[in-house]
């Protein structure tokens, strides 16, 4: 063997001996804890006063827009109902002031043709023969508005509007005849920031009948 080859054996033998070691021990891929998502806390009604013109007459009203939580017996929020309503203000005796409910018939439609079609104190403005004008649209004030005559309540029932199950494994219990009436059935009862004075004359509009 030559001595060129013996030494670049050599020295390759010495590189290997001295050559660096990676003794760093791989980092272990970090665990992710999932925890679950804080149950939602059911916020306050929000409180407006608005005014309109209602043909001669000036309307001063309180508005009350929220949510109500329809709640199992264990205390779980199953669902939540969107409400409106209006209170005049100003009258002479409120509590012999008639309170009505007002939810569509639909079935699976939102109070809002009730709402801005027909009863709230503002309403869509449309056409002088009816029909819808372009865009964009306005809200004017009701001139045939009910609340001359009654404090209002729009309810939007469980799955329309605003109003939704808590978790989709309850729309089952929602979405049928006997849920629907009694969600709204319980809505009516408990008569949520309506009105704090006590009612003597109840009225329920839908949109084929009222009682």
């Amino acid at each position: 063997m030559s001595k060129i080859a013996f030494a670049s054996i050599l020295l390759s033998f010495l590189f290997l001996q001295t050559a660096p070691v990676n003794s760093q021990t791989p980092s272990p891929t970090p665990i992710v804890i999932a925890t679950p998502r804080p149950t939602p806390q059911e916020e306050p009604p929000i409180v407006m006063k608005h005014s309109i013109r209602a043909g001669a007459r000036q309307l001063n009203y309180t508005v009350t827009t929220g949510f109500m939580p329809l709640k199992n017996r264990d205390g779980d929020t199953e669902a939540r109902i969107f409400f409106m309503a209006y209170t005049l203000e100003g009258t002479q005796n409120p509590a012999t002031r008639p309170l009505m409910f007002s939810f569509n018939g639909g079935p699976g439609s939102a109070s809002v043709w009730l709402h801005l079609g027909a009863l709230g104190p503002k309403r869509v403005r449309m056409e002088d023969d009816g029909m819808m004008p372009a865009p964009p649209y306005d809200l004017v004030d009701n001139d045939q508005t009910w609340l001359t005559e009654t404090d209002l309540v729009f309810i939007d029932p469980v799955g329309t509007g605003y109003s939704r199950v808590a978790k989709q494994d309850q729309a089952a219990k929602y979405f049928s005849l006997n849920g629907d009436i009694e969600s709204v059935g319980e809505f009516i009862q408990s008569r949520p920031a309506a009105s704090e004075k006590r009612h003597d004359s109840l009225l329920r509009s839908g949109a084929y009948d009222v009682h």
